[in-house]
């Protein structure tokens, strides 16, 4: 909406500081002839042309405003982020560049308009003629002395932004100054359509900070601390980790597949986390942080003041994951002129300069990464130099990439590294010595109690999972040289959808049909559990020569468990 005054010069190089000193000079009830006086006086170029525009009269006098306010109270930065609003409040065309070519389609500054050849063409199209050059130079220029972003110059020139600034933090004024700037200019019908924040949302205001208009809301409302979170007492399952997580600072839980290690990981987060998990995880936390505002900074500040005991994160190592997935790399960032690389966070990095801000700011808060399948990918390649730092804790250690300003890392030690290894993959080594050497090792083997333990519907499906473990556990033995790739007691766990026992124990075998019998026979095929022992174990729960063919053995598995009560001695390997 049009409310400003186009007459205000496009061209000022009235920097913010002079508009900021000048509007702590004035007092309310000054003339109009003595505001100009003062802020002649603080300008480079005559100011009679835009101070009716930067500042509000009522029948010639000056009226208060939370910018006068601001600047009067020496709160600097309040005082130049309400300037830049007046500048763009007072002039459309300004506005019109500042809504449409420095923010993006969501109201989040885009790099791309941040520069002083593509914001000279906006303002060419709208008409400004031969001063589009340096309306371009001023606008930026103010828009970096706010200051909303840090400028990338070519000698004096703006030719991008390199970082974009926190601006949340202004919203609360910004949105007492609209409204009082737009109290008498608009109908009370429009006034009506909302409170404060939705009115200042109808001129767009989010866009000239740079935030979406959800941003622009949450920013708006005032932010209360949350008590510190309560950890419930830790149970005795997770007691050893523990020790070892507060020890060594670095873990792995290792264990054929089905042991249950990313669970009890995770269930160690949300002990950790007092029961606030998903709250506490790092995409939860940045997604409820302004986009300029989620640096290492922003999170632990956001941690402590949402009451978190923990923050956490989880990353899955895999044979193409390196240290620039990992640890920090050179990634892409769009400009206005291409494309250039900036050194940037990984998880690793990123987590640890959190855990640093937080150890400075004297929080408890843990911070964990739980490294999924660890052995999987190339230890030595991914840590790189940080095995170093995985032995020294809060020792630096130089990097190749430098970030804010940064070449070195510390990993904290309030920094908790969770790995899980599955001991059954035979398609890589265990684990490099190097990094053996610096973990400590907690086995998880598969047990038959979490069975007996777990929520069934009845008692026929739990005795049904439990005997089906029983027969499996027994192809497996220290004789055979095979119990590290033991089938896990996860694959017998009820399923949580049925809704009847009849659909539990389907559920039952329809799991063991599909999931356990297929890696049985992959076990046999490469001779690493006896054939002959898994055919006779097949024949015990009815299933004979159809073992390839994964309906029928659902479907014979199904009524052996439906119409028998076998004992677990009967099972071959039993004895």
């Amino acid at each position: 909406m049009d409310v400003g005054l186009e007459h205000m010069s496009l061209t000022r190089n009235t920097t913010l500081a002079s508009l900021t000193t000048t509007a702590g000079q004035l007092t309310p009830g000054m003339s109009l002839q003595k505001v100009m006086s003062i802020a002649d006086a603080n300008s480079a170029e005559s100011a009679s042309s835009w101070v009716e525009s930067m500042f509000t009269f009522h029948g010639g006098v000056l009226a208060d405003d939370a910018w006068l306010r601001a600047a009067r109270g020496g709160e600097t930065g309040i005082a130049n982020a309400l300037a830049w609003a007046a500048r763009v409040f007072a002039e459309p065309r300004i506005a019109a560049v500042v809504e449409e070519t420095l923010a993006g389609a969501e109201g989040s500054f885009d790099a791309a308009g941040f520069s002083t050849d593509v914001v000279e063409r906006a303002f060419d199209g709208l008409g400004v003629g031969a001063q589009a050059r340096k309306a371009a130079s001023s606008l930026l220029n103010q828009a970096a002395s706010v200051p909303l972003f840090e400028p990338e110059r070519y000698g004096p020139t703006i030719v991008g932004a390199a970082l974009f600034l926190p601006t949340a933090q202004f919203v609360p004024a910004v949105v007492e100054f609209l409204e009082e700037r737009i109290r008498d200019q608009v109908s009370r019908v429009v006034a009506k359509r909302g409170d404060a924040v939705e009115l200042a949302l109808l001129w767009k205001t989010n866009r000239w900070f740079g935030l979406t208009k959800e941003e622009f809301r949450a920013a708006a409302r005032p932010r209360t601390t949350t008590p510190l979170s309560a950890r419930a007492a830790l149970p005795s399952s997770l007691q050893v980790l523990h020790e070892e997580a507060r020890r060594r600072k670095q873990v792995v839980l290792q264990g054929a597949p089905g042991t249950g290690k990313t669970y009890v990981a995770k269930q160690y987060v949300e002990w950790a986390s007092a029961g606030r998990g998903d709250e506490s995880n790092l995409s939860a936390i940045l997604a409820g942080l302004p986009a300029n505002e989620r640096t290492p900074y922003d999170v632990a500040q956001a941690a402590i003041r949402l009451g978190h005991t923990a923050i956490w994160d989880i990353a899955q190592f895999h044979p193409s994951y390196g240290y620039e997935d990992f640890v920090r790399t050179l990634a892409p960032a769009p400009t206005a002129n291409g494309v250039t690389f900036r050194a940037e966070h990984r998880v690793l990095s990123f987590l640890a300069a959190v855990a640093v801000e937080l150890r400075e700011a004297g929080s408890q808060c843990d911070v964990i990464l739980i490294v999924d399948e660890v052995n999987r990918a190339d230890i030595a390649r991914v840590f790189g130099e940080l095995l170093y730092a995985l032995e020294y804790r809060d020792a630096p250690v130089r990097t190749p990439y430098t970030v804010e300003g940064d070449p070195s890392m510390t990993l904290p030690s309030n920094l908790i590294l969770l790995g899980t290894m599955n001991t059954a993959d035979r398609s890589i080594a265990l684990i490099d010595y190097a990094l053996r050497r610096r973990f400590t090792f907690i086995d998880l083997e598969p047990d038959g109690g979490v069975i007996d333990g777990a929520a069934w519907l009845g008692n026929a499906d739990r005795e049904a999972a439990r005997r089906l473990f029983d027969a499996v556990s027994g192809l497996f033995t220290a004789a055979d040289n095979n119990a590290a790739l033991a089938v896990g007691h996860s694959y017998f766990l009820p399923s949580g959808d049925a809704l009847t026992e009849a659909d539990s124990l389907s559920s039952v075998a329809r799991r063991f049909a599909y999931e356990v019998v297929p890696l049985l026979s992959e076990y046999a095929a490469e001779g690493l559990v006896d054939a002959a022992k898994l055919a006779a174990v097949l024949s015990a729960i009815g299933v004979n020569n159809d073992a390839d063919k994964q309906q029928a053995v659902e479907e014979a598995l199904l009524t052996w468990l439906t119409d028998s009560e076998p004992t677990t001695a009967e099972f071959p390997g039993d004895d």
